[in-house]
């Protein structure tokens, strides 16, 4: 029976329609990285090709690096003059940063990764965002992974993207004004709400450790959407622990594995949503409400017309089913 289902967080609907569902072995897709080299001296991203980027940091910092930051040569974003303009229309400078982590191993995704690679990469998302809020131009900095060419992907090799930004994006402004209402009412963090409700049923838990929560959403976009959720409140993910950061990449590589063995490698992408830079007293006090979290998006389905038209996802896949063929 189909559901109109809401997220208590965006406030966003999802239209849920199991009469069109397979079962969930049947969404395995073609592998993205089958049958790649370890490495393509056809790719810019591979060591062979180091000359060819403007490196901005690698570690280690010699020949055998296993994570290297450059500058994204097709930027979004550049160090150009700022301007604003307001009239009828509102425009503003493409004034920001666009940064590219890279892993050294062409043909071996976060899922296979070993759990030092993946901490070493979380750190530096870490300590990448904390530098590039010393600009005081800079607003937000968003962090994400493309995997396979329909997640958007334009080069195989396994990276990651920064993109800092001189606006709070509006997700992120809705997503902090709507986390703030539920405080105000409640005086309670949703997220820290959610993970209570999550774990009291347990029917949408994928995974749980000591520190993170794996969960399937009440509400999900699409098949297999995932939220990592930290259980100690925290607003900054650039405020994480060392303690943490380890578990994280635990978990994170778990995550990503389950979805590599049970689903054949699927296409996907993970983000951050943390706070923005701290500017004035009101972004201090929005922190006890907001709760930094990663998001596991695979891409399974294609919107269409219904969902350009109204914004509303179909999603053929109830996540307590996702849930269940994941945990088993």
């Amino acid at each position: 029976m189909s559901e109109f289902r809401q997220n208590p967080v965006t406030k966003q609907w999802i239209l849920l329609a199991p009469v069109r569902a397979k079962r969930p072995e049947d969404f395995r897709t073609h592998s993205v990285m089958h049958g790649m080299p370890e490495e393509d001296p056809e790719c810019v991203f591979c060591p062979i090709n180091d000359a060819k980027n403007t490196e901005l940091l690698r570690l280690p910092d010699n020949k055998n690096w296993e994570i290297r930051v450059i500058q994204n040569k097709f930027e979004a974003l550049e160090h150009t003059k700022i301007y604003r303009h307001r009239d009828f229309y509102n425009s503003r400078s493409g004034y920001g940063n666009h940064e590219v982590i890279i892993t050294r191993k062409h043909n071996e995704p976060v899922a296979l990764q070993s759990i030092a690679t993946v901490e070493l990469t979380l750190g530096l998302f870490r300590d990448r965002i904390k530098e590039l809020y010393q600009d005081p131009s800079i607003t937000y900095v968003q962090v994400f992974h493309n995997h396979g060419r329909d997640a958007g992907a334009s080069i195989i090799h396994p990276h990651h993207q920064l993109i800092a930004t001189p606006i709070i994006p509006p997700h992120i402004h809705s997503e902090i004004l709507n986390t703030y209402h539920h405080y105000d009412i409640n005086k309670q963090c949703i997220y820290c709400d959610i993970m209570k409700e999550e774990l009291e049923h347990r029917d949408r838990i994928v995974y749980e450790s000591e520190e993170f929560v794996v969960l399937s959403p009440y509400a999900p976009r699409k098949p297999f959407e995932m939220w990592i959720i930290p259980k100690k409140h925290k607003a900054r993910f650039e405020d994480i622990s060392a303690s943490q950061l380890k578990h994280l990449s635990f978990v994170l590589k778990v995550t990503l594995g389950q979805l590599y063995t049970k689903l054949s490698d699927p296409p996907l992408n993970f983000y951050i949503h943390t706070m923005p830079a701290v500017r004035d007293v009101h972004t201090k006090h929005e922190e006890a409400a907001y709760h930094w979290h990663l998001i596991v998006f695979p891409r399974l389905t294609i919107w269409a017309g219904f969902e350009y038209a109204t914004g509303i996802p179909i999603n053929p896949m109830p996540p307590e089913d996702a849930a269940k063929f994941l945990r088993e």
